[in-house]
């Protein structure tokens, strides 16, 4: 067997962080949702409740021994691998409970308190960034503050001076980036995914937050789930026939996020399943806050190879596209390397509801 078509391996896991993190790769290797993960354990009688797996991934301590069995199990791996995901973890409970506080250290001499560093205020961007990765808990505790500040003033205050240092050379080196006018994160253009044709006079206009119908231009089908299946994929489809509801809604930094309310499961949003950075990943719709900057957007406004917007997800820069420009119902929305003469990767937002009957947005007067 192909080591791609292998579940991950948490025998490499030495922390909570580290082992939470391979629950994670096994989440993006069976390349199934929250809501199938618990219909899959429904199935064999374990219960497994989306909101306690989103919260398990979340955090960086070590979720209880029936939460990891439950979850392996959905997760579509054997007796055999369950057994090993569960002697990591009790062996990594076992170090947790051994671990014990660290004799604070005395100095030789006393040395006098030297005068506290004033901080300094440091800048920052704020926004949506994408989500670092859970780290590992520290093996040893800290001694108590206050008799290391009387032990250890040297160290302290030396400490506080490279913080500061490092935080006056953060901002400068910010501001250096900023003064360039470039990155993606501020709304630059990165164009390592091909060239993109931007209006020039930027008539095509930016869509308000609300409900639409997500049209690809080349082909006039909407995206929209599979109302029969039990699956959460993005497909093309004829308009008439959109599931569930889409709506826009407007994020920090310039980005987007592309809104669903279902029927039955409620609210979600759409995004690059498992937060996957390859080419050809599927658009599919899921819980928010699930997949980081992968259900993030950016809307950029093109004039060939027609008008309307491309659609690219914050964590990769690519663009949401139909392979080959398909005009195929049903074919998957995945994303792809943007290219400027690429047919299937032009949308335009068709308003819903409220008695909207304005033009599309992204189509000129």
């Amino acid at each position: 067997m192909a080591d791609a078509d292998r579940a991950p391996d948490p025998q490499g896991a030495r922390s909570p962080g580290e082992f939470i993190a391979a629950l994670q790769a096994l989440k993006d290797w069976s390349r199934l949702t929250y809501r199938e993960l618990t219909t899959r354990a429904d199935a064999v009688g374990d219960v497994l409740p989306r909101s306690t797996v989103a919260n398990m991934l979340g955090r960086a301590t070590l979720p209880r021994e029936e939460l990891v069995a439950a979850f392996v199990r959905a997760c579509g791996v054997g007796p055999a691998e369950l057994t090993v995901w569960l002697a990591v973890r009790k062996d990594l409970a076992a170090r947790a409970a051994g671990v014990t506080e660290i004799e604070p250290v005395e100095l030789a001499e006393p040395i006098e308190p030297i005068e506290p560093i004033e901080p300094v205020e440091r800048g920052g961007r704020g926004g949506r960034g994408e989500p670092a990765p859970p780290t590992g808990l520290s093996s040893s505790r800290t001694p108590d503050a206050g008799a290391r500040r009387l032990r250890m003033p040297m160290l302290s205050a030396a400490l506080g001076l490279t913080v500061v240092v490092a935080a006056v050379a953060a901002v400068l080196v910010w501001r250096a980036h900023d003064d360039e006018g470039g990155g993606e994160g501020r709304g630059g253009r990165d164009d390592k995914g091909g060239s993109v044709a931007v209006s020039p006079d930027d008539s095509a206009p930016t869509p308000a937050p609300g409900k639409y119908r997500i049209r690809a231009v080349h082909s006039s089908l909407c995206l929209s789930e599979r109302r029969t299946d039990k699956t959460s994929w993005v497909y093309q489809v004829p308009c008439a026939e959109v599931f569930p509801s889409f709506s826009l809604k407007r994020l920090d930094d310039g980005l987007w996020q592309i809104a669903t309310l279902h029927p039955e499961h409620g609210p979600g949003c759409s995004g690059i399943m498992g937060q996957s950075k390859a080419e050809g990943a599927w658009l599919g719709d899921d819980y928010c806050e699930s997949r980081g900057a992968g259900e993030e957007f950016r809307l950029e406004a093109v004039d060939r190879p027609a008008e309307g917007f491309r659609l690219r997800p914050a964590h990769t820069g690519q663009c949401l596209a139909l392979p080959g420009g398909t005009t195929r119902r049903w074919a998957h929305v995945v994303q792809l390397p943007c290219r400027s003469d690429a047919p299937g990767q032009v949308f335009r937002f068709d308003p819903v509801g409220s008695g909207a009957k304005g033009r599309p947005s992204g189509a000129k007067g």
